[in-house]
């Protein structure tokens, strides 16, 4: 797998054109392309100015092959237009995942954080034993997965989609999160960061 995400800074006053644009956009990924296999598109809750996107493709090949063509490469330029700057691109490695088919989550948010370079093995294995238990004893969690920068090693991030506040909820108290937050947080060189988003659209296969 060939995890991305992309994250656009995007000028005043066009946030409902980007979103607008971004939907129009998504049934195209679902209808006429054969990939990325997942993607997910959200504004932050706290800045809505903030836009980013979760891809994940085949292999870097077959995100080459989808960029190359006309309408993904139209979709890009028009974005871009709308924002403040280039947008700041990231290749990940994908940890371990968690992807439920249900399209009904109502709690969105990512985790970013960057742990000390003597750990970042130990603590990818953690990051699996985690989201394993999470796969085994909580079935309202619709999407767990957690990205390793490939350029930045050291930092990762999370996404995790809840069905509802109540999932969330239980999600925090459940011992297998207690004990992973113990684990990590002395080994942070930045502490997490909890960001709220709001799903624009989402295309699985």
């Amino acid at each position: 797998m060939y995890p991305l995400t992309c994250h656009c800074n995007l000028q005043d006053g066009k946030i409902q054109d980007a979103v607008n644009h971004t939907l129009k956009w998504i049934p195209q990924i679902r209808d006429q392309y054969d990939e990325p296999k997942f993607y997910e598109a959200f504004t932050d809750l706290e800045n809505p100015n903030i836009l980013t996107y979760f891809m994940t493709f085949s292999d870097k090949e077959a995100e080459e092959r989808i960029a190359s063509m006309e309408k993904p490469r139209k979709f890009g330029e028009d974005l871009y237009k709308m924002c403040t700057q280039e947008p700041k691109w990231i290749e990940h490695e994908l940890v371990n995942s968690i992807r439920n088919s249900k399209p009904d989550s109502q709690i969105h948010t990512r985790v970013e954080y960057k742990v000390k370079p003597d750990v970042v093995s130990d603590v990818k294995k953690q990051i699996v034993n985690y989201i394993d238990a999470v796969r085994d004893a909580e079935p309202d969690i619709r999407v767990y997965e957690s990205y390793q920068n490939k350029e930045e090693p050291s930092k990762f991030t999370h996404l995790a989609e809840f069905k509802d506040k109540a999932a969330e909820q239980n999600h925090k108290d459940v011992s297998h999160t207690k004990k992973f937050a113990e684990f990590l947080w002395p080994l942070c060189e930045q502490e997490p960061k909890f960001i709220y988003m709001n799903m624009i659209g989402s295309a699985r296969r």
